[in-house]
């Protein structure tokens, strides 16, 4: 065994390094074409790939099923099939039969570095990353060639290097442990996802065009899939490959969460490629490009583009309208120059063509807009900042046969899907979202200047100008549809519920203000005694409703106002709040159990034939009989604890509020779980509001209830009666049962 392994080995050294990197030994020769089928070598005219590919593949077939769009995308067979990105031919390529050596190409499917040519910033290498050396020179072929498009536009970067050891001049670098691209290192390459939908090995997975198959078994042969391969490449989606339910375990509402959250929402929440906010090609650099303003880099910096710091860029979260979830994007303002009425887009080398003669600016474009007049343009210098400047130069292009132009501004939206972190980086700040300024609502500022007074429209908000005279997307807190708690109010919920919080209070305060003034040198006429009212049970029971209550109240601050009042944070309000609720439920029924077990809930009961009477005698007694130290119109008594307006007002807590509460509260906890119950009265957008009137109602009560204690024979009576369950029983009242505890 030893001695065949070495003798492998030594075969494998003996091998040119050239034949290890040999071209594809199975792709037939074949004769270099040019557009008119005329081999090239013969007709001295260009090479091309389509109709050389023509011989075996349906080229036709490719290119009316294409993703790349022929009419907008230059490229054809070789930009992404054969290494280097084009075929060409000389006389040492082609063999005696005038065919191309199999040694002089290599044809694969795509590679990383192909993609790469045209879609952004993207490598498989294992050196250490860098931005190319003509990323800024890429800008000056804006909207016809655009090559890191994909970086550009959303600042992803598809590479397995470390961020911390790239070239790249990113700000706290030393702290960016993770991968560009978490996919990248672990080796899923750009054609893993994006691959023809009808390769006979990589068949997607679903058929939008065979709604009636869940699975489709079928198959095209080889030989038929490279005769006519299907290039409308797919989108893989990320629940093609995970499934994101088998984790997430930490968490909370998970279902709910992954229902209205893609995946990229969380698993992209920096970006570290240079990313765009304006480009304005309504003028040019000295070298073509248009002026350009990034979100994370300063754009006039100069020098080598890996020397320029580079801070993260943290996309803004808006709704899918295809997936109706929300996902991560980037939004770039671009001022162009239009023709027509179609409004159709002013190439920029037009554009450059009058700004520019032999490499230098237009001696009249240099005298309109060179105010400090140095002979050169600045960044800031260099911008259609007045009526003056728009007339000059809508002058020299309608010279160059431009018809009808005027200046236009558009805000164009990327999606970002690419970036993709895991584990630690990921996002797990619950009050990025939860609180009203959140990452659903936060301002996105679109351009440091407008154009003459031009305002571009945006989706998703208003657009403004701020102090600085720069223009800012300012979005609603509406996110779509979606309640999102701690950042969604319903405003008339709280108005109204705070408006009955505030007039209780303060009546509370003007009622007591006069007790305590007229109160002060009156005396009780009631004589008292000492008996047992409230046993061990009541009062747990009371004390324990007490506490849970208070408590759902602070955590439901917490929740509703996230971000403003924050002690433990929105993840764990939530958890307690909820562990509060599951309590206060438990308590309620062994409540309800005890006082039918007992007939003691005849206390709740109200009398039928005195009961209006005692109403009207105990309101008196609080608008006039207590200021005077009257007895109570209905003393307490060990078979009556309750006045007539305390069994009313717990009949109602009891019967109507807290199951409000309860009932809103489970089909809030069990959205995500049974969706359909909540859905069947309007969805969270109806239930949350409820929930939370109904907890300034709870407030309110707690207020009135803690005062009225005060209503005793003394300030503090009924509250030690409640703690050590003995309290002074007016004289008048029925005398206690026998046998009760001491």
């Amino acid at each position: 065994m030893m001695k065949t392994t070495w003798f492998w080995a030594l075969v494998l050294l003996l091998i040119p390094a050239r034949a290890l990197a040999a071209p594809n030994p199975m792709h037939p020769r074949f004769a270099l074409l040019d557009e008119a089928g005329n081999r090239v070598q013969d007709a001295g005219t260009p090479v091309s790939a389509n109709r050389t590919c023509t011989g075996c593949h349906d080229t036709e077939f490719i290119l009316s099923h294409s993703s790349h769009d022929p009419a907008r995308v230059k490229a054809d067979c070789a930009t992404c099939h054969v290494e280097g990105g084009k075929l060409t031919w000389s006389p040492d390529k082609v063999d005696d039969a005038g065919n191309l050596k199999r040694d002089a190409i290599r044809v694969s499917a795509p590679k990383v570095s192909q993609c790469a040519q045209c879609h952004g910033v993207a490598s498989e290498a294992e050196e250490p990353l860098a931005l190319p050396d003509d990323f800024d020179e890429a800008l000056s072929r804006w909207g016809s060639s655009e090559p890191y498009t994909m970086t550009l536009m959303t600042g992803e970067i598809v590479a397995p290097q470390k961020m911390s050891e790239s070239r790249m001049n990113l700000a706290d670098r030393d702290s960016l442990t993770a991968p560009f691209d978490v996919h990248a290192a672990r080796m899923v390459t750009c054609t893993s996802c994006h691959f023809a939908p009808n390769n006979p090995g990589r068949v997607a997975a679903d058929r939008p065009d065979l709604p009636f198959l869940e699975r489709d078994p079928r198959r095209l042969s080889i030989a038929e899939f490279i005769q006519r391969p299907n290039h409308e490449l797919t989108a893989t989606r990320c629940e093609q490959c995970h499934n994101p339910m088998a984790v997430h375990d930490a968490l909370p509402y998970k279902d709910r969460h992954l229902a209205r959250l893609s995946c990229t929402s969380c698993h992209t929440p920096e970006l570290h490629g240079p990313t765009l906010r304006t480009v304005d090609t309504t003028v040019v650099t000295v070298s073509g490009a248009p002026r350009v303003e990034y979100r994370n880099m300063d754009a006039n910096a100069g020098g080598n583009v890996n020397a320029r710091y580079i801070e993260p860029f943290r996309p803004f979260l808006f709704v899918d309208p295809s997936e109706r979830k929300l996902a991560p994007y980037n939004l770039v303002t671009e001022w162009r120059w239009v023709s027509g009425v179609a409004k159709t887009e002013v190439p920029l080398a037009t554009v450059a063509s009058v700004y520019l003669e032999q490499g230098v600016y237009a001696k009249d474009v240099l005298a309109a807009f060179d105010r400090n007049g140095d002979g050169s343009l600045s960044y800031d210098e260099l911008r259609l900042d007045s009526d003056a400047k728009i007339d000059l130069i809508k002058k020299k292009l309608v010279a160059r046969g431009v018809a009808d132009p005027s200046v236009d501004g558009v805000v164009s939206v990327h999606r970002i899907y690419h970036g993709v972190m895991a584990h630690q980086q990921v996002e797990h700040q619950c009050d990025s979202c939860h609180q009203e300024q959140s990452r659903l609502n936060a301002d996105v500022s679109l351009s440091s200047y407008d154009l003459a007074g031009l305002t571009p429209s945006a989706p998703g908000g208003q657009v403004e100008r701020d102090a600085t005279g720069g223009l800012v997307l300012h979005r609603p807190r509406d996110v779509g549809g979606f309640y999102v708690p701690g950042h969604d109010r319903v405003p008339w919920t709280d108005s109204v519920g705070f408006v009955i919080f505030l007039l209780t209070a303060v009546g509370i305060t003007v009622h007591g203000t006069l007790r305590y003034r007229v109160r002060r040198n009156a005396t009780s006429h009631a004589e008292t005694r000492t008996e047992y009212v409230y046993s061990v049970y009541e009062r747990a029971w009371h004390w324990l409703m007490a506490l849970s209550i208070l408590a759902l109240l602070w955590t439901g601050i917490e929740i509703h106002w996230a971000g403003a009042l924050s002690v433990m944070g929105f993840t764990r309000a939530v958890l307690v709040h909820n562990v509060l609720a599951a309590v206060l439920i438990a308590n309620a029924f062994l409540s309800l159990f005890y006082h039918v077990a007992s007939n003691d809930i005849r206390q709740f009961i109200p009398p039928r034939d005195t009961f209006f009477g005692e109403v009207v005698a105990q309101a008196r007694y609080y608008l006039d009989g207590i200021f005077v130290g009257a007895p109570h119109p209905v003393p307490k008594s060990l078979e009556r604890k309750l006045n007539p307006l305390q069994q009313v007002t717990y009949l109602a807590l009891l019967n109507v509020l807290i199951p409000l509460q309860v009932i809103t509260g489970a089909l809030i906890w069990g959205a995500p779980r049974w969706p359909g119950l909540s859905n069947a009265i309007g969805g969270l957008t109806i239930v949350t509001p409820m929930h939370s009137f109904g907890a300034w109602l709870l407030a309110t009560f707690v207020v009135a209830h803690v005062y009225l204690t005060t209503t005793g024979h003394t300030p503090l009576a009924n509250i030690k009666a409640m703690i050590r369950g003995v309290d002074e029983i007016e004289v008048g009242a029925p005398p206690a049962h026998q046998g009760g505890e001491p």
